[in-house]
Protein backbone atom coordinates (compact mmCIF):
# COMPACT_ATOMS: atom_id res chain seq x y z
CA UNK A 1 0.00 0.00 0.00
CA UNK A 2 1.40 3.35 -1.06
CA UNK A 3 1.84 6.04 1.57
CA UNK A 4 1.93 9.76 0.96
CA UNK A 5 3.22 12.73 2.92
CA UNK A 6 0.86 15.71 3.11
CA UNK A 7 2.82 17.36 0.29
CA UNK A 8 2.64 14.29 -1.94
CA UNK A 9 -1.08 13.89 -1.25
CA UNK A 10 -1.61 17.56 -2.05
CA UNK A 11 0.20 17.18 -5.37
CA UNK A 12 -1.44 13.86 -6.32
CA UNK A 13 -4.89 15.06 -5.31
CA UNK A 14 -4.39 18.46 -6.92
CA UNK A 15 -5.62 20.31 -3.83
CA UNK A 16 -3.87 22.63 -1.40
CA UNK A 17 -2.66 21.20 1.90
CA UNK A 18 -5.04 23.47 3.79
CA UNK A 19 -7.97 21.90 1.90
CA UNK A 20 -6.86 18.45 3.02
CA UNK A 21 -6.69 19.70 6.62
CA UNK A 22 -10.15 21.26 6.23
CA UNK A 23 -11.63 17.99 4.92
CA UNK A 24 -10.11 16.11 7.86
CA UNK A 25 -11.47 18.70 10.31
CA UNK A 26 -14.93 18.37 8.74
CA UNK A 27 -14.85 14.56 8.98
CA UNK A 28 -14.89 14.09 5.21
CA UNK A 29 -11.41 12.56 5.13
CA UNK A 30 -10.04 10.32 7.88
CA UNK A 31 -7.04 11.59 9.78
CA UNK A 32 -3.55 10.47 8.82
CA UNK A 33 -1.53 7.71 10.43
CA UNK A 34 0.85 9.47 12.77
CA UNK A 35 1.20 13.17 13.46
CA UNK A 36 3.37 16.08 12.51
CA UNK A 37 6.12 15.46 9.95
CA UNK A 38 5.62 11.71 10.33
CA UNK A 39 1.93 11.84 9.29
CA UNK A 40 1.21 9.43 6.45
CA UNK A 41 -1.79 9.25 4.17
CA UNK A 42 -2.91 6.20 2.22
CA UNK A 43 -4.48 5.33 -1.09
CA UNK A 44 -7.96 5.77 0.40
CA UNK A 45 -7.16 9.41 1.20
CA UNK A 46 -6.20 9.98 -2.44
CA UNK A 47 -9.29 8.17 -3.71
CA UNK A 48 -11.57 10.30 -1.54
CA UNK A 49 -9.79 13.48 -2.64
CA UNK A 50 -10.35 12.48 -6.26
CA UNK A 51 -14.03 11.74 -5.64
CA UNK A 52 -14.87 15.01 -3.88
CA UNK A 53 -14.84 17.23 -7.01
CA UNK A 54 -16.81 14.61 -8.93
CA UNK A 55 -19.49 14.49 -6.25
CA UNK A 56 -19.48 18.30 -5.93
CA UNK A 57 -19.96 18.58 -9.69
CA UNK A 58 -23.03 16.37 -9.32
CA UNK A 59 -24.52 18.89 -6.89
CA UNK A 60 -23.61 17.19 -3.61
CA UNK A 61 -22.84 19.36 -0.60
CA UNK A 62 -19.99 18.49 1.73
CA UNK A 63 -22.51 17.03 4.21
CA UNK A 64 -23.81 14.74 1.46
CA UNK A 65 -20.27 13.71 0.53
CA UNK A 66 -19.45 12.93 4.16
CA UNK A 67 -22.55 10.72 4.30
CA UNK A 68 -21.62 8.95 1.05
CA UNK A 69 -18.07 8.32 2.26
CA UNK A 70 -19.26 6.96 5.60
CA UNK A 71 -21.92 4.69 4.09
CA UNK A 72 -19.87 3.16 1.25
CA UNK A 73 -16.93 0.79 1.54
CA UNK A 74 -13.65 1.50 -0.24
CA UNK A 75 -14.42 -0.96 -3.02
CA UNK A 76 -17.72 0.77 -3.84
CA UNK A 77 -16.02 4.18 -3.76
CA UNK A 78 -13.27 2.94 -6.07
CA UNK A 79 -15.91 1.56 -8.48
CA UNK A 80 -17.68 4.93 -8.38
CA UNK A 81 -14.45 6.69 -9.32
CA UNK A 82 -13.59 4.18 -12.07
CA UNK A 83 -17.08 4.48 -13.59
CA UNK A 84 -16.61 8.23 -13.77
CA UNK A 85 -13.14 7.94 -15.31
CA UNK A 86 -14.30 5.42 -17.91
CA UNK A 87 -17.25 7.58 -18.90
CA UNK A 88 -15.07 10.65 -19.28
CA UNK A 89 -12.28 8.91 -21.18
CA UNK A 90 -14.28 6.52 -23.40
CA UNK A 91 -12.92 6.91 -26.94
CA UNK A 92 -15.23 5.77 -29.69
CA UNK A 93 -14.00 4.42 -33.02
CA UNK A 94 -14.36 6.78 -35.94
CA UNK A 95 -15.29 5.64 -39.41
CA UNK A 96 -16.05 7.38 -42.65
CA UNK A 97 -19.64 6.15 -42.67
CA UNK A 98 -22.20 8.16 -40.73
CA UNK A 99 -21.85 9.63 -37.28
CA UNK A 100 -20.16 7.82 -34.45
CA UNK A 101 -22.15 7.11 -31.30
CA UNK A 102 -21.09 5.75 -27.94
CA UNK A 103 -23.44 3.21 -26.39
CA UNK A 104 -23.67 2.75 -22.61
CA UNK A 105 -25.41 -0.33 -21.22
CA UNK A 106 -27.61 0.81 -18.35
CA UNK A 107 -29.38 -1.38 -15.81
CA UNK A 108 -32.81 -2.79 -16.61
CA UNK A 109 -31.84 -3.49 -20.25
CA UNK A 110 -31.65 0.19 -21.14
CA UNK A 111 -29.00 1.71 -23.41
CA UNK A 112 -27.91 5.32 -23.53
CA UNK A 113 -26.73 6.42 -26.98
CA UNK A 114 -24.80 9.67 -27.28
CA UNK A 115 -22.87 11.30 -30.12
CA UNK A 116 -19.17 10.58 -29.82
CA UNK A 117 -18.31 14.18 -30.62
CA UNK A 118 -19.39 15.65 -27.28
CA UNK A 119 -17.78 18.85 -26.06
CA UNK A 120 -15.65 18.70 -22.93
CA UNK A 121 -18.43 20.31 -20.89
CA UNK A 122 -21.02 17.82 -22.17
CA UNK A 123 -18.62 14.90 -21.53
CA UNK A 124 -18.49 15.99 -17.89
CA UNK A 125 -22.30 16.16 -17.80
CA UNK A 126 -22.47 12.67 -19.34
CA UNK A 127 -20.11 11.36 -16.66
CA UNK A 128 -22.32 12.90 -13.96
CA UNK A 129 -25.39 11.36 -15.59
CA UNK A 130 -23.80 7.92 -15.71
CA UNK A 131 -22.71 8.22 -12.09
CA UNK A 132 -26.24 9.23 -11.07
CA UNK A 133 -27.68 6.23 -12.95
CA UNK A 134 -25.14 4.01 -11.22
CA UNK A 135 -26.20 5.34 -7.82
CA UNK A 136 -29.95 5.19 -8.58
CA UNK A 137 -29.79 1.58 -9.77
CA UNK A 138 -26.98 0.59 -7.39
CA UNK A 139 -25.22 -0.96 -10.36
CA UNK A 140 -22.20 -0.28 -12.52
CA UNK A 141 -22.45 1.10 -16.03
CA UNK A 142 -20.94 -0.89 -18.88
CA UNK A 143 -19.52 0.96 -21.84
CA UNK A 144 -20.34 -0.99 -24.97
CA UNK A 145 -18.11 -0.67 -27.99
CA UNK A 146 -19.38 2.31 -29.95
CA UNK A 147 -21.24 1.74 -33.16
CA UNK A 148 -21.72 3.96 -36.17
CA UNK A 149 -25.27 4.70 -37.17
CA UNK A 150 -27.08 7.46 -39.00
CA UNK A 151 -29.72 8.58 -36.53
Amino acid sequence: MKEYSIQELSEEGNVPRRTIHFYIQQGILPGPDGAGLGAKYGEKHLLLLQLIPILRQQGNRLDDIRAIFSSENEQALRAMYENYREAVTAKPRATAIGRTYSHYALPEDMTLIVPASLSSANRKKLAALLQAVSVIFDDTIEIINPTNKEE
